[in-house]
């Protein structure tokens, strides 16, 4: 039987607090930087391939919009309903209304596609 958090000392509450922020420092270090917005959009970061390919990696914790650094170091969102389903990607045009991109597909189908200035957003 497991002890309630309310029966554990007060010690032991605080190191297991420390324990599970270090892992969570540890684990973010192997991921895209995030950082969460006041405004509840989470930040990342793009990537790009040795090819020169633009990508973003939707976070699996997403809850609002995501806010991409573009190249030019301005920062574009993309609305949740707008993100492609999880195993799909998307074309994304930084600087195109939301309505405006193309529809999601196929990962290696779209990987061919992606025109300069365009980020392939993973699912």
């Amino acid at each position: 039987m497991r002890p309630s958090p309310d029966t554990l000392p007060r010690s032991a509450r605080r190191g297991a607090f420390i324990a599970v922020a270090l892992l969570a420092l540890a684990l973010s270090a192997c991921a895209p930087s995030l950082t969460v917005d006041v405004g509840g959009s989470v930040r990342v970061t793009a990537s790009a391939t040795s090819s020169g390919l633009l990508t973003v990696h939707v976070p699996a914790a997403r809850r609002g919009a995501i806010e991409v650094q573009d190249v030019d170091g301005r920062y574009f969102k993309i609305p949740p309903g707008h993100f492609p389903p999880p195993g799909a990607c998307r074309i994304w045009y930084p600087h195109q209304p939301p309505g405006q991109q193309p529809p999601p597909g196929a990962c290696r189908e779209l990987e061919r596609r992606v025109p300069a200035g365009a980020y392939l957003v993973y699912g």
